[in-house]
């Protein structure tokens, strides 16, 4: 529901424990305009009233008894009767794992409590104006796929190590060493332990060595330690805790102690972990962003420029057909790169968030390659290049012409722009086993620094300003319509690129 519908009825399900939360949201609910409110306290209640109730939003609590918040996310999101209605979540906690989890699950807006009514408000508003997000695909198994924490025993005693061991098998995957070499041999290794155990005394080298090698080695300094110390060794663990061990545990290990302790420092452990993946994330979206917007400048401001600049020479020479009829041309070819570009995006967001439905049809293959030569002409033209339409005119295939447009439109231009050596583009095709494998053929190479990027996304060579999504984009919109693509590349043959698409 927009702003422009807001007089649409609507019911909402509010699902919460605690009956003055639920007043206060339900008020707040109302403000959205013609509103009925259900109400529930708990998540099997829930999802019974969602079976016989029509639906358009939901509000519900992470903490709920008899089925928690996000299991009742993930039944709404998997169940095709409940898939479309937004749902609000509200936790009074902000573990970036649940966060993640509901994000992953499908979740349409998530709130932390405590909220006031204006701000609950706006997020309804806003969940109810935007398309909802589809479940992940294996979301539930992905958040269930927690970080196995490793920890790594190291005692001179191989009973010591088997009592620990035995302590923490359970619930951690445990390695052990009988002597500081060899711990610093797997501390080295991947997968690197998370936490070590290390008895301060033993032989050739004790534990305050093994400590200030860990964390004087920047592969290694990150890993945390815990002493194993007899309660006599004081002094020793003093060095040690400067050293930047964390914490110790005196002999003989207490079950409980032992647990505890551990336990306490993996959460430690898994929030930073949590921390610098966000940190990664949140590096990789502002890189993209720049990309992004980079590419923007130059494939929509720089056309609309030229653009401007035909239509101030068209206005000089109307009375000159000629002249006049290529500036018109000019700003029609630059009309159609700019709708093409617009096109892309909006089928590229959509593919990649899962939300594009297909129109399979089936398309005279030779047809769509004309059509996409004659949106091409002005590179043709400006360039000089010969192309070899050698399509037999009858082949047809099975795909969504609009995304079949896009794909052709991007590779053919792609060699069109790579063909350096010699001004040739061949475009044939073949046939076997139920599909047609169209060939598009240029004489140069792709470089051999982006070979083993061709299809991902942001990767150019020689090309200016250029997106670098072109390939990327045809490789996601021939795999949308059931079809797949390669290439193969070297200096002698130039670049050949196929797609294969089922046979209309």
């Amino acid at each position: 529901m927009t702003s422009s519908d807001s007089s649409q009825s609507i019911t909402v399900l509010i699902v919460e424990p605690h009956e003055t939360i639920r007043s206060m949201i339900a008020s707040t609910a109302k403000k959205l305009g013609d509103v009925t409110v259900v109400q529930s306290s708990n998540g099997v209640d829930a999802r019974e009233k969602l079976t016989y109730h029509d639906i358009h939003l939901i509000i519900s609590e992470w903490q709920l008894p008899k089925l928690d918040g996000i299991s009742l996310l993930q039944w709404v999101r998997s169940n095709p009767r409940t898939a479309h209605i937004p749902f609000v979540m509200t936790s009074a906690t902000i573990d970036q794992s649940n966060v993640m989890q509901a994000i992953q699950s499908g979740v349409s807006e998530y709130i932390v409590k405590p909220f006031s009514s204006q701000i609950l408000l706006s997020r309804l508003q806003r969940a109810l104006s935007k398309p909802v997000r589809a479940i992940k695909q294996n979301a539930t198994e992905q958040a269930q796929q927690e970080h196995i924490t490793q920890v790594l025993v190291v005692d001179d005693v191989a009973d010591n190590i088997k009592v620990i061991s035995d302590i923490l098998r359970k619930d951690y995957k445990v390695k052990a060493a009988l002597n500081g070499k060899k711990a610093l041999q797997i501390c080295a290794m991947e997968p690197q332990p998370d936490l070590v155990l290390l008895d301060i005394m033993m032989p050739d080298m004790d534990g305050i060595e093994v400590c200030k090698r860990l964390k004087s080695d920047p592969q290694t300094q990150h890993i945390t330690v815990i002493f194993l110390s007899a309660l006599e060794q004081t002094e020793h663990i003093v060095k040690g805790l400067e050293l930047g061990a964390v914490d110790y545990i005196t002999k003989p290990a207490n079950p409980s102690i032992v647990r505890s302790r551990v336990k306490a420092h993996c959460r430690a452990i898994e929030s930073n972990r949590l921390m610098r993946n966000q940190i990664d994330t949140m590096m990789e979206n502002a890189k993209l962003q720049d990309q992004f917007d980079n590419m923007n400048q130059h494939q929509i401001i720089a056309p609309i420029r030229d653009i401007q600049s035909a239509s101030s020479k068209l206005s000089d020479h109307l009375n000159e057909p000629e002249k006049a009829q290529q500036y018109l041309d000019h700003i029609q070819q630059h009309c159609q790169q700019l709708q093409l570009h617009v096109d892309n995006m909006q089928a590229l967001q959509k593919i990649e968030r899962d939300e594009y439905s297909l129109s399979i049809s089936t398309i005279p293959l030779y047809e769509v390659v004309e059509k996409v030569l004659l949106g091409l002409s002005h590179i043709i033209s400006k360039e000089q290049i010969q192309i070899a339409n050698n399509l037999a005119p009858g082949l047809k295939i099975k795909g969504d012409q609009q995304l079949l447009f896009t794909v052709l439109t991007q590779l053919i231009q792609n060699a069109l722009e790579a063909s350096n050596t010699q001004k040739l583009v061949s475009i044939s095709a073949r046939s076997d086993n139920q599909v047609h494998t169209l060939s598009i053929l240029n004489s140069d190479p792709i470089p051999a620094s982006i070979r083993s990027q061709f299809f991902e996304k942001f990767v150019s060579h020689g090309k200016g300003e250029r997106s670098g999504l072109g390939t990327y984009t045809a490789k996601k919109l021939t795999e949308k319509q059931n079809g797949f693509i390669e290439y193969r590349s070297d200096e002698e043959s130039g670049t050949e690129v196929f797609v294969s698409m089922p046979i209309g």
